[in-house]
């Protein structure tokens, strides 16, 4: 939506994220994959949209200054995964899709909501 695309300018990492999905569709679902594209994009403003095709352009971390990744990674982003944050989460995500059997360090149900929550995104 609106914002995203602002997010998007200033979140590296997640800019990343969608770069690489984009760049692993086959190329027989691409031409699939181009109406979301533009739809998507189109609700940009024109700024954004240069922007953020300027970022591509250069690839990772290059040339965007402070806000970039650097040696140790995205700044704001720890480079693992900080189990006692995610297990924070958890009571949260259970009250919001009502989901009682989801316990912290539960590695399945986490894939079960992550794949949960995947499918709400979609």
């Amino acid at each position: 939506g609106g914002a995203g695309g602002m997010l998007l300018v200033h979140d590296e990492r997640l800019l990343g994220l969608i770069d690489a999905w984009l760049a692993g569709v086959p190329a027989a679902a691409f031409t699939d994959v181009l109406p979301l594209l533009r739809r998507t994009f189109s609700a940009y403003e024109p700024g954004v949209r240069r922007t953020l095709g300027e970022l591509v352009r250069r690839g990772p971390g290059q040339g965007r200054g402070s806000t970039g990744a650097t040696a140790a990674g995205v700044p704001g982003f720890a480079t693992d995964l900080d189990q006692e944050r995610a297990d924070a989460v958890m009571p949260v995500l259970r009250l919001l899709l009502g989901r009682d059997e989801v316990h912290a360090g539960d590695t399945a149900a986490h894939e079960a909501v992550g794949d949960e929550l995947a499918g709400v995104a979609r």
